[in-house]
């Protein structure tokens, strides 16, 4: 993994852990369970906006992910590990490797807008665990994040940020052998010219593990109906 450095990311955080109150403009996270030819539960994490910006620079921007020691970042595979293409890496792939690793495209990876490398200015803070391998990515003091400036963190820009429909595309965690995926995190973000943060979670369980749960409901039912 490559780490870069910037001055700004003290300043990115120190608020990640301070603030603790949200602006109007973010909603919330999204999850999709994006569809593959390879048997991959691969999870597209997206944080959703509702302010565009109005000319003066008081719209919603995506800033950072991170966990801090009072709101620790956790991601997890249930019953697996992180799927890792060997020639992708931490950050968004490189898509002219698509055509020769399809598979590249399912990889595991953080983002801030950006679904390939394609003008990827994203940051990996010092300290991040090197590597998204394992069942579980943690960390209670570093995440990733863009300058606030950035067009790739703009929810509403759809040449640079991906999807660019008040939706900001914040990572993708796949896995070949979990039946789930989980997580928490901390978002960090400017609205109405404030800047705020709040602690999200997310939860989608494989195809197959959804149809064992309604398995299991409909067998239980069926006991409680024998025995009243």
């Amino acid at each position: 993994m490559k780490i870069q450095t910037l001055t700004m990311l003290a300043a990115v955080a120190t608020p990640l852990i301070l603030t603790a109150s949200a602006s109007a403009g973010f909603l919330g996270i999204k999850t999709t369970s994006k569809p593959n030819p390879y048997g991959l539960l691969v999870v597209n994490v997206y944080a959703i906006f509702d302010r565009p910006d109005p000319g003066d620079g008081s719209g919603d921007h995506m800033i950072a992910v991170a966990g801090s020691p009072y709101a620790p970042l956790n991601i997890q595979v249930i019953g697996g590990t992180f799927y890792n293409s060997p020639f992708g890496g931490d950050q968004a792939p490189n898509a002219a490797f698509f055509p020769v690793f399809p598979s590249l495209e399912f990889d595991t990876f953080v983002t801030i807008g950006k679904k390939t490398s394609d003008g990827d200015t994203l940051t990996i803070t010092p300290g991040f665990p090197v590597g998204i391998t394992g069942s579980s990515l943690s960390t209670t003091g570093s995440g990733w994040a863009v300058i606030p400036t950035a067009p790739q963190g703009d929810p509403f820009d759809a040449k640079n940020s991906f999807p660019g429909n008040g939706q900001v595309l914040i990572g993708q965690f796949s896995t070949a052998d979990g039946t789930a995926i989980s997580g928490t995190m901390l978002i960090r973000y400017v609205s109405n010219g404030k800047s705020g943060s709040t602690m999200v979670s997310f939860g989608i369980p494989t195809p197959g593990a959804l149809a064992m749960l309604g398995v299991a409901g409909l067998i239980g039912t069926r006991r409680r109906r024998r025995r009243g």
